[in-house]
């Protein structure tokens, strides 16, 4: 394995981890909502693992992007989760080799796929690890956070695309 590889997937991953936590406890959305969760770890911390990717630019990126997140979200015993970027970083990896990991259709591709995939498997895995809750409207919620997610990623992908071009024509990012 590429020891670039391994560096640049631990600190993206690292620091989405660490600025979704930051948010989420800081609002306290665990506690109110499974949700609203993924709404707000779907910005910044997307945008941060978006931009990694981006950086990455090879083959096995996003995998090891997924795996270094997953391990990080067991070690704290959100494995919802961990699952859920274990199944993203599988899918994400797949696709990226089909699309790419850099230019506008690539980047909106690949966030999107990811941002929407995390929320609705955070959501499906919560809900089978964590239980049911008993919400009379629990499909039709579930299918307009689905949409909500989906919709934002593609929006964070715009972002993600609009850094990504910057660091790049200012040589940041080769």
């Amino acid at each position: 394995m590429d020891r670039r590889l391994l560096i640049y997937s631990s600190i993206f991953s690292v620091a989405s981890f660490g600025v979704a936590a930051v948010m989420s406890l800081s609002l306290s959305l665990y506690a109110l909502s499974v949700f609203l969760d993924p709404i707000l770890t779907l910005t910044i911390p997307l945008i941060i693992i978006s931009v990694g990717i981006q950086l990455i630019n090879q083959k096995n990126g996003p995998l090891l992007v997924g795996l270094i997140s997953a391990l990080l979200y067991g070690i704290f015993f959100l494995l919802f989760l961990s699952a859920t970027f274990l199944v993203v970083g599988l899918v994400v990896e797949a696709i990226s080799r089909k699309v790419g990991y850099r230019g506008f259709k690539a980047v909106m591709i690949n966030t999107t796929l990811a941002g929407g995939l995390a929320g609705v498997l955070s959501v499906i895995f919560g809900f089978i690890l964590l239980g049911i809750p008993s919400v009379h409207d629990l499909p039709i919620l579930t299918l307009a956070f689905s949409l909500l997610y989906f919709g934002e990623s593609a929006v964070m992908g715009v972002i993600s695309n609009n850094i990504g071009k910057f660091l790049i024509k200012s040589g940041v990012i080769k």
